[in-house]
């Protein structure tokens, strides 16, 4: 400790200075000889504080510490440590390790303990689990560096089997490891008597009733030249079933199968067990396929007899991907192809009305038509028809792309109306595949029919056709689309259409083609922005891990919503037993989450629903599956060119649990692991101090309290 000023002498000087100042003006008061003194002394500190001030005076502590160096201990914390090599369990092995060394360790170094699975977490050995169903090195060791370059780690212990099975290969992340990394493997290297079933190769998406391929890639040990059966299942029901013969190396077997059903389904590949196998949970993977159409399927419901039917028709038969259903009237409530059962069609994707509802359809039948229509949420490409009445058309516009500006019979005009494209309707969606034609082909596409009926687009409608008529551009309505409520419409408001069909210019015949079949792919398109969303981390999980379920909430205008109530359903399909839980409140915009844990196994789906003020804004569902097969077990012997990679990369050493021992003096060796002095000073500078200002304020008081009380001036 020193005491630091400008000048001893000076401070000494001041002093001397305030002593005597202080006497001077004291030397002829009538007081007791202690009450002049303590006088003298008060003002003469008062004084010599005041002065010392000037020079500012600091007192300096320095200190000096021998610190150890840091050690990062990192422990394997994944499922593969609880497997037995000859009788000892790695994390038994792990614990023992530790439990011996323990002290010498404590004793060179200054530990911090670390387990990783999936991620690096601060935990000590005592704690850990040996329960996480995934390895991740390269995310262990960049999470290290991290944490280092904050902590100042002098080197890290990895104990591990070095099997990973999550994220990249470690030996990236190694080499930029700013410390040495030393290895200890633990763990037999030596494969068992094992079949496992390492991957699967099957698309995300399929088309129903059409063949699909998959395959699995199964590797043995100690069983080559065995005879087993490879089985693929959906659910209950076998798919597919091979037997084969296991060749010494990595082989591939190749399924084939059709779906029957739309939808996502769960799909699962097996391989019959052998005596001797080291575990039979590897024997079996699980994939999800996700089952689409194969064709749209296009209502279609016309009026009665007209020749945009026949060119709808021969349209729609033409094209490969769509399934028509044709229903035409006959008279007021008889249609051609028989009776008209809507609940058959429920699946439609799209459904055409040609000149419906006519003049002449029955009231029951345009209202059941118009009420099955809304119930499904089915998408609407509406002709209209000569035939096409008006007041009934008014009745139909919340499925139509304009509105009807009159019911009363309209006058034609027929043989006079050409269409004109709009710049909208020249760059829209739906017309890019003859986007070059357009235009020449509408120079020479043949007059079409207008009715007189007032049409006028909606707020939400885009025109893409108008009416030219005797070669001036007006503003009549052609062709308008409209979206409302997640659901599509076009409106097509020219009678006499299909002339365009038969016109000997092969560029307006496909100008009408592509009007049916590009409006088809657009009103089947499904928006991209789902507001309601809820989802899994993964669809695979392994038994008794943690379920993360994570939900997205929009309003319409697609701004986040944070404050409703979501909750969730879980049910087992095999047990049926069910599992209910709410979303925490969003940690973010939007953002909900909540979690399961311990599910047994099974194939699992699961429904949420979405509330704010107890008004229903959102519904969602989905499926997973829960598997007893760890991918922690698929790979059971220990990886050492992991592990020495890993401390050769970084500048460690690799050790066994036999030649760990020399870890110690390897340690001692190491340049960047030896103990460091540490010097400490502070500084306290007594013209900062509030406490210097205090004594000062309070010797002048004592003095000048003092001097009252003995009636001095």
């Amino acid at each position: 400790m020193t005491f630091v000023a400008s000048s001893f002498w000076l401070l000494l000087l001041f002093a001397l200075l305030a002593l005597l100042l202080a006497a001077w003006t004291y030397q002829r008061a009538m007081l007791s000889l202690p009450l002049k003194v303590g006088l003298i002394y008060l003002r003469a500190l008062a004084f010599f504080l005041t002065l010392s001030l000037l020079l500012e005076p600091m007192l300096q502590f320095f200190s000096e510490e021998a610190r150890k160096p840091k050690l990062a201990l990192i422990l394997d914390n994944s499922e593969s440590m609880t497997i037995s090599d000859n009788g000892t369990r790695r994390d038994s092995l792990l614990q023992q390790l530790i439990s011996r060394y323990q002290n010498l360790l404590a004793n060179s170094v200054e530990i911090h303990s670390f387990s990783f699975g999936e991620a690096l977490q601060e935990r000590q050995l005592s704690d850990l689990s040996f329960k996480e169903k995934y390895t991740n090195h390269a995310d262990a060791i960049a999470t290290l560096n991290r944490i280092s370059a904050r902590e100042k780690f002098n080197a890290a212990l990895m104990f591990s089997d070095g099997i990973f099975n999550a994220g990249e290969t470690p030996l990236y992340e190694a080499e930029r490891s700013p410390i040495p990394i030393f290895t200890v493997l633990l763990g037999d290297s030596t494969s068992r008597k094992d079949i496992v079933l390492r991957r699967i190769y099957a698309p995300e998406q399929a088309i129903v009733n059409t063949k699909v391929s998959v395959s699995a890639v199964i590797a043995q040990q100690g069983f080559a030249g065995s005879r087993v059966e490879a089985i693929l299942k959906s659910g209950e029901s076998i798919l597919a079933r091979k037997q084969f013969e296991l060749s010494p190396s990595e082989q591939s077997i190749a399924f084939e199968f059709v779906p029957k059903e739309i939808g996502e389904a769960k799909y699962t590949i097996s391989i019959s067990s052998l005596q001797g196998e080291f575990s039979a949970k590897n024997n079996a993977q699980s994939f999800f396929m996700r089952v689409l159409k194969n064709k749209k399927k296009v209502l279609v419901i016309t009026g009665l007899a007209d020749p945009e039917i026949a060119a709808i028709r021969q349209t729609l038969n033409r094209s490969e991907n769509i399934d028509a259903v044709f229903f035409t009237q006959k008279t007021s409530s008889e249609f051609f192809e028989g009776a008209l059962n809507l609940n058959e069609h429920q699946d439609a994707d799209v459904c055409f009305l040609v000149g419906f509802p006519s003049a002449s359809i029955s009231e029951a039948i345009a209202e059941r038509v118009f009420g099955f229509l809304n119930a499904n949420k089915i998408p609407v490409f509406s002709f209209i028809g000569l035939q096409s009445s008006g007041a009934k058309l008014k009745q139909y516009e919340p499925i139509l792309a304009i509105n009807v500006g009159r019911t009363t019979p309209a006058d034609v005009l027929d043989n006079n109306a050409f269409l004109l494209p709009t710049a909208q309707g020249q760059s829209f969606v739906a017309f890019k595949p003859i986007a070059s034609l357009l235009q020449t082909a509408f120079q020479t596409a043949p007059p079409v029919s207008y009715l007189e009926l007032n049409f006028q687009p909606k707020p939400t409608s885009q025109i893409l056709w108008k009416l030219s008529i005797s070669g001036r551009a007006t503003e009549r309505v052609a062709l308008a689309i409209a979206q409302s409520s997640g659901r599509k419409f076009v409106t097509l408001c020219t009678p006499q259409f299909w002339r365009l069909s038969l016109s000997p210019d092969e560029s307006v015949r496909k100008v009408y083609e592509q009007t049916l079949i590009g409006m088809i792919e657009w009103l089947c398109a499904k928006e991209d922005t789902k507001r309601f969303q809820v989802s899994t981390s993964r669809k695979l999980y392994d038994e008794g891990e943690t379920v993360f379920f994570t939900a997205t909430l929009q309003d319409e205008l697609l701004n986040p919503v944070s404050t409703a109530q979501i909750d969730l359903r879980v049910k087992n399909k095999q047990t049926g037993e069910t599992y209910s839980a709410t979303f925490e409140r969003a940690i973010e915009a939007g953002v909900y989450q909540t979690k399961f844990e311990g599910f047994q196994k099974g194939d699992y789906t699961f429904t949420a629903e979405a509330k704010e003020s107890d008004l229903l804004i959102g519904t969602a569902s989905g499926i997973f599956s829960v598997s007893e097969t760890s991918a922690e077990l698929r790979n059971t012997a220990a990886n050492p060119e992991t592990m020495r990679s890993i401390a050769e990369r970084s500048g460690g050493k690799f050790y066994t649990p036999q030649t760990f021992p020399q870890f110690f003096d390897d340690l001692k060796q190491e340049p960047s692991f030896q103990p460091v002095s540490i010097a400490t000073s502070s500084t306290i500078e007594f013209a900062n101090l509030w406490q210097t200002l205090l004594i000062i304020v309070l010797c002048l008081s004592a003095e000048w309290l003092i001097r009252k009380l003995n009636a001095l001036p």
